[in-house]
């Protein structure tokens, strides 16, 4: 697993958009939200649980993805509706979890990547 100082953003740029980061302490909070992700859920998580304001079976399901890279320290994907958000639950979406860990044995932090469809 790399380490977060592994990674740098000026590498990476066009992806910066599409980006997501949380600490892989409970409530898992948000350390990182590109821009592309904060215009579709309306709003910038930063600093928040990753499951603040999500209904309960999407936080169940978020809560999942996290524990499971965490436990597995391996990426996780998902694909699908995003039905977390009520009224964009038909817009599709594709993610990527990976872990990041500083001393290469636990996890601390959680790489996402995640494109919404741009359809309205």
């Amino acid at each position: 697993m790399p380490a977060r100082a592994d990674i740098n953003p000026a590498d990476i740029k066009p992806l910066l958009p599409d980006v997501m980061i949380w600490s892989a302490i409970e409530p898992f909070p948000i350390r990182l939200v590109g821009d592309h992700i904060v215009n579709f859920v309306g709003g910038n998580n930063t600093g928040k649980s990753a499951t603040d304001g999500m209904p309960e079976s999407a936080a169940a399901a978020m809560r999942g993805v996290i524990l499971d890279v965490i436990a597995a320290k391996a990426a996780r994907f998902r694909f699908g509706r995003a039905f977390w958000l009520p009224k964009k639950d038909y817009r599709f979406f594709e993610a990527a979890y990976l872990p990041l860990s500083a001393d290469g044995e636990n996890v601390d932090m959680i790489l996402g990547g995640i494109k919404f469809d741009f359809i309205d």
